[in-house]
């Protein structure tokens, strides 16, 4: 290497080494304090959370349509007065629609359907039973609308038909038609959103009552005013979606309901001697409900 090439080199090295260094400590003090301020400042800073507010769920009790519907089955004991009595099983099923917003009107409309056998010492006794109410009323809740009570009347029809075959004797068609008024209360409490127990009661006395025998050319016979009729039932509701429109609703009932004897006398004032009648049901019902 010649003398004139080896200074080359070495001024070139010299020339790096100062660049390197100047790169290093060029930066003044105000320039190194005002980034650690930053960084300071940077970690003292808390950091902003966004957070979405949850969905808002509407329980059933809070929306003001119900709409349900399902299967039930009913054991029935049939006594007719003086006589001796039927017993059999019935199957059927239900539907009722309801409009209950809270503390406002009340409106409703129920539909019952029940067919099947009874047996007993004189013969069996075929029933077909159909039951229609329409309701009107008010709810009335409090804390903070986990009870709820609702009070109500409006008219009631019932249809109850009979086809008796007597162990002797010719068979002999009876077909009850008889206008009631419903007088009842609904109430129902919420444990928590999965769960709600209900109490219902209806007293139903008739305000005219007939019956018409098919064998005898198609009379209508006016019946007396029975009063005592009621119905009780415990309704076990459970919540299936989140969304609380969808529920399970179990609900064993007991119902009493007396047909008045005839009133019906011949020409020389004989009664013409149709007795009366008082069923005893029990059963349970199994409701899908929808609310909206």
């Amino acid at each position: 290497m010649t003398r004139n090439s080896l200074w080359t080199a070495l001024a070139a090295m010299s020339l790096q080494l100062a660049q390197g260094w100047a790169g290093h400590t060029c930066r003044s003090p105000s320039q190194d304090k005002g980034a650690s301020l930053f960084v300071t400042e940077s970690a003292a800073k808390p950091q902003e959370v966004v957070t979405m507010a949850p969905p808002t769920v509407v329980t059933c009790a809070e929306q003001h349509s119900r709409l349900q519907w399902g299967g039930n089955y009913t054991y029935v004991v049939l006594r007719p007065d003086g006589l001796p009595s039927f017993r059999g099983n019935l199957g059927g099923a239900q539907a009722s629609y309801e409009y209950r917003p809270l503390d406002s009107f009340y409106g409703g409309l129920t539909v019952n359907w029940k067919q099947g056998r009874t047996h007993g010492d004189d013969g069996k006794r075929h029933l077909l039973y159909v039951d229609l109410q329409e309701r009107l009323g008010y709810t009335a809740a409090c804390r903070n609308n986990d009870l709820r009570f609702t009070f109500f009347t409006g008219l009631g029809y019932r249809h109850l038909g009979q086809k008796f075959i007597p162990t002797q004797g010719s068979i002999l068609y009876f077909r009850y038609n008889e206008l009631y008024i419903p007088v009842g209360t609904l109430i129902d409490y919420s444990f928590n959103r999965w769960f709600a127990l209900g109490l219902d009661f209806v007293w139903m006395p008739q305000v005219y009552p007939t019956v018409l025998i098919v064998p005898l050319k198609g009379a209508r016979w006016v019946l007396t005013e029975k009063l005592a009729n009621f119905y009780a039932a415990l309704p076990f509701d459970f919540t299936l979606t989140r969304s609380q429109k969808w529920h399970l609703v179990i609900k064993p009932f007991y119902e009493r309901w007396k047909d008045g004897h005839s009133t019906a006398v011949t020409s020389t004032g004989i009664p013409l001697g149709l007795p009366g009648n008082a069923y005893n049901f029990w059963g349970v019902d199994v409701n899908f409900a929808y609310c909206f």
